[in-house]
């Protein structure tokens, strides 16, 4: 299948395209790599890589002062024709057909980063997606700190569909609000699936640990999500959550 124009085909302009398929066979790089192998001048790999950030499609830590870039798991391709799919679904069937060829070449590319930044809406759904995706039936999934942030309503729509993919799965959610947030998140809080403690503190950050992912969440206008892939961090998340959750009040 020649995948290159399939992308194209679905929202993705030719410097995404060739940014997004080159990070996936080589793994997290900086921008000198991309330039150099796509031929694209630097000013407009800056901008795919931020419209592919945009879409959820790609990531980047920060060693040593620079961006490292990395694409994400291809099967976010799923989610992001989820969006158009009344349309697109014929394109559908054809991104399950590309995904064992995008798989292999991310299986050139290095080890998974240890940690990760998300940004904007889109970078919430990829990270809020894999989390529900790595969990199973009746496994918890802690939230610390939960609050609406600067975009209210658009922050509870989000967190509505998350629980009602959650539901469906069977999850369970602990979450420890801040008292601010108590009018707020009115599905969320009434959902079956959830038990629902606040805290008098205010937090201006949500940490979420879901199995050994801790990814802390910044509900600015653009929200930012920093996830870490670690047991020992989730854990002492975990114990940290525990502690505070008896302090809590209903």
């Amino acid at each position: 299948m020649d995948i290159e124009p399939f992308l194209e085909s679905m929202g993705m302009s030719k410097n995404e395209t060739k940014i997004y398929l080159l990070l996936l066979k080589i793994g997290s790089t900086t921008t000198g790599p991309i330039i150099k192998q796509t031929g694209i001048h630097n000013s407009k790999v800056y901008d795919g890589l931020n419209r592919l950030a945009n879409k959820g499609l790609v990531t980047h830590t920060v060693i040593a002062s620079t961006k490292h870039f990395k694409a994400v798991n291809p099967e976010r391709l799923l989610d992001f024709l989820e969006e158009k799919k009344r349309s697109i679904g014929q394109q559908e069937k054809k991104i399950k057909e590309a995904l064992p060829q995008l798989k292999a070449l991310q299986g050139l590319g290095i080890d998974e980063a240890e940690a990760e930044i998300f940004q904007g809406w889109k970078g919430m759904e990829t990270v809020f997606n894999e989390g529900i995706n790595m969990m199973g039936r009746n496994d918890t999934w802690y939230v610390l700190g939960a609050y609406a942030g600067e975009d209210v309503k658009r922050t509870d729509q989000f967190i509505t569909k998350v629980i009602k993919k959650c539901e469906q799965k069977k999850m369970k959610w602990k979450v420890l609000y801040n008292e601010s947030a108590r009018k707020t998140f009115r599905y969320e809080q009434a959902s079956p699936i959830t038990e629902n403690r606040f805290l008098k503190q205010e937090t201006p950050a949500t940490i979420n640990i879901c199995r050994d992912v801790t990814f802390i969440a910044l509900w600015i206008k653009n929200p930012l999500a920093f996830r870490i892939k670690n047991k020992k961090v989730a854990d002492s998340f975990k114990a940290y959550f525990n502690v505070l959750w008896r302090l809590a009040r209903p």
